[in-house]
């Protein structure tokens, strides 16, 4: 089975026996009904509930509160939450709605989707901060070994995107280092395809597909606790 670690609602909710999706929503920008949740459970994908960086001033705190409440049972994470440089919002604003939704993580014992933009640093400090009881993700990463480094040192997890596709991109030199420390993939809803993504990581890493679809099978579980 493959799986993306990261995608976004695009047409219909499909059951997928040989992918398992995890959809990341916003419910400031896209209406969470029950029949939703209830599409994307009965097809056997997951779902993520989080609050952009663009989002933030969009919902109020104590709403989403509840919206996670009222779907902990089935949620798998919180995010794609962070920080970003290039978005409008105060930067300040932006750390407060992160560490709101990091504690709500630690509450209901969730791991963090993180969407981060040259704001690696922050992170890894709000990390020795918060002290958080499960995973952080970072979604769709495509920095430098040095970033990848400091992250993976502080605990944190690589989910690899697009640029994986990318022959010049520091990503191609660097991931066969990672060799069996955790890391996922994903789209991102992006024009690509996540089986592409696994023949791309698979020769990188120099393994055959069926190693590589168990290995992060592995880490999905170690990571989300179900798969």
């Amino acid at each position: 089975m493959y799986i993306d670690n990261h995608t976004h609602i695009a047409g219909n909710i499909e059951k997928k026996a040989e992918i398992l999706q995890v959809y990341a929503l916003d419910p400031a920008r896209l209406m969470i009904t029950d029949t939703l949740v209830s599409e994307i459970v009965q097809a056997g994908q997951h779902f993520t509930l989080g609050l952009h960086p663009q989002s933030i001033h969009d919902m109020n705190i104590d709403d989403f509160r509840m919206m996670i409440e009222a779907n902990a049972d089935s949620l798998l994470a919180i995010g794609e939450c962070g920080l970003d440089t290039f978005v409008s919002n105060d930067m300040q604003d932006q750390i407060d709605a992160f560490k709101q939704q990091a504690y709500l993580a630690n509450e209901y014992e969730k791991p963090l989707v993180i969407h981060c933009v040259r704001s690696h640093d922050q992170i890894i400090q709000l990390h020795q901060e918060i002290k958080p009881n499960k995973a952080w993700i970072m979604h769709g990463f495509n920095r430098n070994k040095h970033i990848a480094d400091a992250l993976i040192k502080q605990g944190c997890i690589l989910s690899f995107g697009k640029e994986l596709l990318n022959e010049q991109h520091p990503l191609s030199t660097y991931l066969s280092e990672l060799k069996d420390i955790p890391f996922l993939l994903e789209t991102d809803a992006k024009a690509i395809h996540i089986e592409h993504l696994y023949e791309r990581c698979s020769h990188l890493l120099e393994i055959d597909i069926a190693t590589l679809k168990q290995r992060i099978t592995t880490h999905f579980k170690q990571i989300y606790g179900t798969i």
